[in-house]
């Protein structure tokens, strides 16, 4: 796909628009029966190609946290990941008239957690502890491949999109533990 991308940009017969952008993107760690859920913030670039009459693909980058904190009587916890993901997305751009359009979109997004950690205090001693959710003998993965789809609503250059992801991979390495992630996302941007 990028090598596609990449031969249209050469051939010099395409149209790109560059878009930046920002998005409030929770996610939830899903492990059998249980859920655990994460406040979610990213912020991106992306460059949508035009292949054809209406048809795009949208290739970028994105900067996304997660974190969630929990404070009790006797302790206080705060998670945190970082990651870098890579959205390649197909999109049909129909027109409603010559400012508005609405763009469904579709396609796979590489994500690769660069960080993640829980530190636990607490509250009478002051005691802290941080564990690395990847470190050496860790169960999770830092690489997860998401299938994303939803629909960006374009005015002039504002953009007002929204969709769900969803995590096709287990990011746990355990043999008798599955961990999956999906989330929904809402988000605003200005194509320059």
């Amino acid at each position: 796909m990028v090598a596609l991308v990449a031969a249209l940009f050469i051939a010099g017969n395409v149209q790109a628009q560059s878009t930046v952008y920002a998005t409030y993107a929770p996610e939830s760690f899903v492990t059998g029966n249980s859920s655990n859920n994460y406040q979610g913030f990213a912020l991106g670039f992306v460059q949508n190609v035009g292949v054809a009459k209406g048809i795009g693909v949208a290739a970028g980058g994105q900067f996304r946290m997660n974190m969630k904190s929990e404070t009790s009587t006797l302790l206080n916890v705060k998670e945190n990941q970082i990651l870098v993901d890579v959205p390649i997305l197909f999109n049909y751009n129909i027109a409603v008239n010559r400012d508005l359009s609405i763009i469904p979109f579709v396609g796979p997004m590489p994500s690769l957690a660069i960080s993640g950690s829980t530190k636990t205090t607490e509250n009478v001693l002051g005691n802290t502890v941080t564990v690395n959710w990847y470190g050496d003998n860790s169960n999770l993965n830092r690489f997860n491949l998401y299938a994303v789809f939803g629909a960006d609503v374009k005015f002039t250059n504002f953009n007002l999109f929204g969709g769900y992801r969803l995590g096709l991979l287990d990011t746990n390495k355990s043999n008798n533990v599955t961990t999956k992630t999906n989330g929904l996302f809402v988000g605003l941007g200005f194509t320059l």
